[in-house]
């Protein structure tokens, strides 16, 4: 890999953390909270393709933000965000794949 690629790999690592960031913020979790979403690997893209897929079911992002934070049976009456905050990478894989099962439905 060259240089040049390696240091556009950081850059669009660092703009999807940061757009995960700005998203995360929208949907009304603490600054604490939203560093443990996001430390560690590929948990920004897939804050990102949460989002692309609420986008997909919900045309309000404040319904979006309402829904990551209500009780849902398909997690065992446990919320999205709590889910993905008590799995890490694997919740919100979880939260992902099921939200894509909900719009292929």
């Amino acid at each position: 890999m060259s240089i040049a690629s390696a240091q556009n790999d950081e850059d669009e690592k660092l703009a999807m953390a940061r757009a995960a960031a700005a998203l995360i913020a929208r949907w009304g979790v603490l600054s604490e909270t939203a560093a443990r979403l996001l430390e560690g690997e590929g948990r920004a893209a897939a804050m990102l393709g949460i989002h692309r897929a609420l986008r997909c079911i919900f045309v309000d992002s404040d319904r979006a933000a309402r829904w990551i934070g209500a009780p849902n049976e398909a997690f065992g009456g446990v919320c999205a965000l709590d889910l993905m905050l008590a799995d890490g990478l694997e919740g919100m894989q979880r939260v992902e794949a099921y939200l894509d099962a909900e719009i292929a439905s």
